[in-house]
């Protein structure tokens, strides 16, 4: 429990969220975390897990039907934590080493041969065919900034890479070609966009930093969508967006 116990600091410290909205979210993630290891969705404690452990469990509660039901009557309660508690990891541990392990795992894959692993591996960390071909989309552009330095541009996945299968971590259409402020504020659910384009920004950013990253909510983006970028981008105000 002093994991709980130290998120539910950090929200304190962190956010402008209430106490009792602290507390309830505090016992929302141990809620969920029970609930779906006796259910066999996850199969340990969401309290012991790395970030790309959590990500995947995560991507499997919130398609779990119980889940859902229990989120909706919650007015989305559950899911809200579950949020904040990814958020708060994010902060807290590396990674890295569970990615290596997925990498592994694709290595030794006997139904991919070895371009294809080549491929799917250089899409992780945004370089090869992937990256180019979001370079090529976006006129070597961020889409936010309009950066145009290429050292400074990212690919980056909008459903997060560890918890696609193969072919969505090599499809064009699940990444923007963002610089390194805006894919860091990405990928950690900070800002997400709208099926217009539109920017949404979570409260965890503040006014002053907005001020000096020059965004602002609902700016406009040229995302040029497709039906398939517009889905992932659902999941990643779904489930990503830390509200």
């Amino acid at each position: 429990m002093e994991i709980l116990n130290e998120f539910s600091d950090w929200m304190i410290r962190n956010s402008n969220l209430s106490e009792s909205s602290v507390y309830k979210y505090k016992r929302a993630v141990n809620t969920v975390s029970n609930e779906m290891l006796e259910r066999e969705v996850v199969n340990k404690s969401l309290l012991n897990m790395n970030l790309v452990e959590l990500d995947i469990a995560v991507y499997n509660i919130f398609k779990n039907p119980l889940f859902i039901e229990k989120n909706t009557r919650g007015n989305h309660m559950y899911s809200n934590a579950l949020k904040q508690y990814r958020y708060y990891m994010m902060g807290k541990n590396d990674d890295d080493c569970a990615e290596k392990k997925l990498e592994e795992e694709i290595k030794n894959s006997p139904i991919l041969n070895d371009t294809e692993k080549q491929v799917i591996i250089k899409a992780r960390i945004g370089q090869g065919k992937y990256r180019d071909n979001l370079m090529k989309k976006y006129n070597h552009h961020c889409v936010v900034t309009g950066i145009d330095t290429t050292k400074l541009l990212f690919a980056s996945h909008i459903k997060p890479w560890r918890v696609c299968d193969n072919e969505e971590r090599i499809d064009t259409e699940n990444g923007l070609l963002l610089s390194a402020n805006m894919d860091r504020l990405f990928d950690s659910g900070l800002i997400t966009f709208t099926i217009e384009g539109n920017m949404i920004i979570s409260p965890y950013v503040g006014a002053a930093n907005e001020s000096r990253l020059h965004i602002f909510k609902g700016m406009k983006v040229d995302l040029q969508p497709s039906t398939k970028l517009l889905a992932y981008l659902e999941y990643h105000r779904d489930v990503l967006y830390v509200k």
